[in-house]
């Protein structure tokens, strides 16, 4: 007995030695920007050549006066309404889509062959959005959905369907391209990240499903989406993180400072942080606002996916 608690404390070390490396890279590449960006957040820090940041109260601030300048800013308010704008409304198509795309592939009953080509097809859009590539693919798919809703108009009030200019005014707008753009870039991976749950699920439920009748529609809403709750919350803190996180899509639009039609929180950071007035300090109270605001939504996410309701 003693030697084999012995041999269990030889082996153990190597798990900590093995964490090690990581957790260490953590601390250095993680944890202390993270406190180092809330530590500015309650600190003096407006000027590019200043380097040595001066805590308010000790100059006699309040201790929320970055966060108060924020929040009176009326291009923050912008900001959070087109990031959540935006994240909705490229969350719902992109879920809808994905989704339905994964359980078709995944049927057994329909045996849909070439499975692979499909989904490097759907992933390639995701892969090439940070390459050069993605930037011409972003300036053609601009023009293209530009002139297609002009389009449309047009021939609506040529044809006479009683539709007025107003009527497609969001339709032609710089929020309506970016989310058909953003879906068209990000449903890919969360088609592969569906597929990854579905096939994750024994085929015996599946089986056992079919023989007691269920159609796909209520084999998908009553055995599906329940047995890949993990993936599902998984797929969701990712589409929480590109959605808030935003900015490459719309920068592509160029700038709209004046009207504000394409700002997000994350250019919004960047703004403060880099062109042209440095406020380093706002830029960190933004950057701790938006960690709140994914903390939120992510914890709500986990009390209805993850958190075993019984066990509670």
């Amino acid at each position: 007995m003693g030697k084999k608690v012995q041999l269990e404390k030889r082996y153990s070390k190597w798990g900590y030695i093995f964490v090690l490396p990581f957790f260490v890279l953590f601390m250095i590449f993680h944890f202390w920007p993270l406190a180092s960006t809330i530590y500015y957040s309650f600190c003096y820090l407006k000027h590019a050549g200043n380097t040595n940041p001066e805590f308010l109260p000790s100059i006699g601030e309040p201790l929320f006066k970055n966060f108060i300048e924020i929040f009176k800013a009326k291009s923050f308010h912008d900001a959070l309404k087109n990031t959540f704008l935006f994240f909705l409304g490229e969350l719902i198509p992109q879920w809808i889509l994905a989704f339905w795309l994964a359980a078709v592939i995944t049927d057994r009953r329909l045996r849909i062959k070439g499975r692979g080509i499909f989904k490097t097809a759907f992933f390639f859009p995701k892969l090439v959005a940070g390459s050069a590539w993605g930037t011409v693919l972003l300036n053609y798919m601009i023009a293209f959905f530009g002139t297609a809703a002009g389009m449309a108009i047009a021939a609506s009030m040529i044809n006479g369907f009683g539709f007025e200019p107003e009527d497609f005014e969001f339709f032609t707008s710089v929020q309506f391209f970016i989310i058909i753009i953003t879906v068209f870039l990000q449903f890919g991976i969360t088609f592969i990240y569906a597929i990854a749950g579905i096939t994750g699920i024994p085929v015996e439920i599946f089986e056992a499903a079919e023989m007691d009748g269920a159609g796909r529609v209520q084999t998908f809403f009553r055995i599906t989406l329940p047995c890949m709750k993990p993936m599902l919350f998984f797929i969701t803190i990712v589409s929480i993180i590109e959605g808030l996180g935003m900015a490459d899509v719309p920068r592509a639009f160029g700038s709209f400072d004046s009207l504000r039609k394409n700002l997000t929180l994350m250019m919004y950071l960047e703004n403060q942080a880099f062109m042209g007035s440095y406020a380093y300090d706002r830029a960190a109270a933004a950057s701790v606002i938006q960690l709140g605001i994914y903390l939120l939504i992510a914890g709500i996410v986990y009390f209805i996916l993850i958190r075993d309701k019984d066990e509670a």
